[in-house]
């Protein structure tokens, strides 16, 4: 009876535990522009390939995700001028792998652009700078928010 409550008392925490790692589902929502920046919209459609896989950006050499995940979508505000995005995934204890780079130029306050992430065939996670049309359909289908949007 003992040996059953144990084990009835790992499941239990277990579940707890798994339960908490898991992302919060948030549709897209739109955040407001700022007429003093531009604002960049970073998302990763749902993939089959690579869909464990978690990726960390920087936007202008500043981390802005550590837990890029699939299906997810990040927004970040950027000062007029060029903005350089980083793509990347980040070792516990070893170097970093950077996947790639993408320099937007020129970007211009009250702006918005979009950015896909995604796998190329047969190759590493890669940038696309997406037309603002294309970018607004297909980021409005990702699901989970990464709540790090840098003010």
């Amino acid at each position: 009876m003992l040996v059953k409550s144990f084990f009835i008392s790992v499941l239990i925490v277990l579940g707890l535990v798994v339960q908490g790692c898991m992302p919060v589902t948030q549709p897209f929502v739109p955040v407001q522009v700022k007429a003093d920046k531009a604002l960049i919209y970073i998302y990763r459609p749902e993939s089959f390939v690579a869909r464990g896989s978690t990726w960390s950006v920087k936007a202008n050499h500043k981390e802005i995700s550590t837990y890029f995940i699939n299906n997810g979508y990040i927004s970040v505000y950027i000062e007029s001028g060029d903005a350089e995005l980083e793509l990347y995934h980040k070792n516990i204890g070893f170097a970093s792998k950077i996947y790639d780079t993408i320099k937007i130029n020129n970007v211009k306050a009250g702006q918005t652009y979009y950015v896909k992430a995604f796998m190329k065939f047969g190759g590493d996670p890669h940038f696309e700078i997406m037309d603002n049309n294309v970018g607004e359909k297909e980021i409005s289908e990702a699901l989970y928010f990464v709540d790090q949007m840098k003010k």
